[in-house]
């Protein structure tokens, strides 16, 4: 298979305006808002902070069945019950958690490229390689994450019975509109399906309705004032979606969907001396995806040693990155964290994969 970075080489050759078109949102400092919309939306609910305070207290429970496990493969305990797939990581023929998902799709044409569910099918797809740790750049990471980096045992489908248990291919198409990165757009409080058994995606092009077209995405952590009132969703650019772009920056739909789990921008915070000792409580409070001075760290441009002289994860989905390739396994422990919260927990349930169409 050929890796992210020589795809870009060859899309290079092919031709410099195409390029130039498509990694151009790379560089732009805000072109995913998540970090500005959730913290403006716990000042806006305080409550949702208190939830997601609570939430992050449980992390440490999932890090010690991670060790438990760890130390079981070994023989150094007993053997968890096997019976417990909360906690199941690697790739398997049987998913540890399965998401329904819809795509609510606002015109058809986005910045000239063309939405249809070829591209939705394809973008999912290659999504779920991405959290499965399937890709060939998985295997090209840097040598120090090669001990850390990890995948999630998840998969995201298409729902399969809408919300008045008819037949659908999980893809809505309306008319052209705009906004839905906006917290009360009205396009998610009129379309949303249940928030508590549909992972809700909304695929617009301008996304704050503001006339910029090169916003990529924006997603919520969870919360379950959310999830009540409709509103929990990824928003998300159709230009940048799967084949509409280039082989990395498809990946930035990876990078809203780890939001969507709770996992927060790797270059949160920046870089500070004292913060190393509070990782967990600052930055993007993962302690194994080292602090960056700044969004724009690559090999090409700013380099990637922080200001403690550490080589950063510069490949992680969360980061801004020239070779989106790994989460980390702070990062897994988070995003089932998330999973088992209040407002993911539904989504995965038995009960509704059968209710949403997607059960095996």
């Amino acid at each position: 298979m050929i890796n992210k970075i020589t795809l870009s080489i060859l899309t290079t050759a092919i031709t410099a305006s195409t390029f130039a078109h498509a990694i151009q949102p790379e560089f732009s400092a805000h072109h995913c808002k998540a970090a500005e919309t959730n913290a403006q939306h716990y000042r806006n609910f305080p409550s949702a902070l208190i939830e997601a305070q609570a939430r992050h207290e449980k992390i440490a429970n999932i890090q010690s069945a991670r060790k438990y496990s760890a130390q079981a493969k070994q023989g150094h305990v007993d053997s968890l019950d096997s019976t417990d797939t909360s906690f199941v990581m690697g790739i398997s023929a049987t998913p540890s958690y399965v998401v329904p998902v819809v795509f609510h799709v606002y015109g058809t044409v986005h910045n000239g490229d063309t939405v249809n569910d070829a591209v939705i099918i394809d973008a999912l797809y290659k999504t779920n390689e991405d959290f499965q740790g399937q890709t060939a750049d998985y295997s090209d990471i840097d040598s120090e994450f090669q001990n850390v980096k990890d995948h999630l045992n998840i998969e995201f489908r298409l729902a399969g019975i809408d919300p008045n248990g008819n037949p659908t291919t999980g893809i809505v198409y309306h008319s052209e509109s705009s906004g839905a990165g906006n917290y009360s757009s009205s396009d998610v409080k009129n379309d949303h399906w249940d928030n508590y058994k549909y992972m809700n995606v909304y695929i617009q092009n301008d996304l704050y309705a503001d006339g910029v077209t090169n916003n990529s995405g924006v997603a919520w952590y969870p919360d379950s004032g959310m999830s009540d009132d409709g509103l929990a969703r990824v928003a998300y650019n159709g230009a940048y979606l799967g084949t509409n772009t280039d082989e990395n920056f498809r990946s930035v739909l990876t990078h809203e969907f780890g939001h969507f789990m709770d996992l927060i921008h790797t270059f949160e915070g920046r870089c500070k001396r004292g913060a190393a000792k509070r990782c967990s409580q600052t930055g993007d409070e993962v302690c194994d995806t080292p602090q960056q001075n700044s969004w724009q760290m690559n090999p090409g441009d700013g380099g990637i040693l922080n200001c403690l002289g550490q080589t950063i994860n510069w490949q992680n989905f969360m980061a801004y990155s020239d070779q989106y390739a790994n989460f980390t396994q702070d990062q897994v422990d988070r995003m089932i964290n998330g999973l088992n919260s209040s407002a993911r927990a539904s989504l995965w349930s038995a009960s509704n994969l059968s209710a949403t169409g997607v059960a095996n």
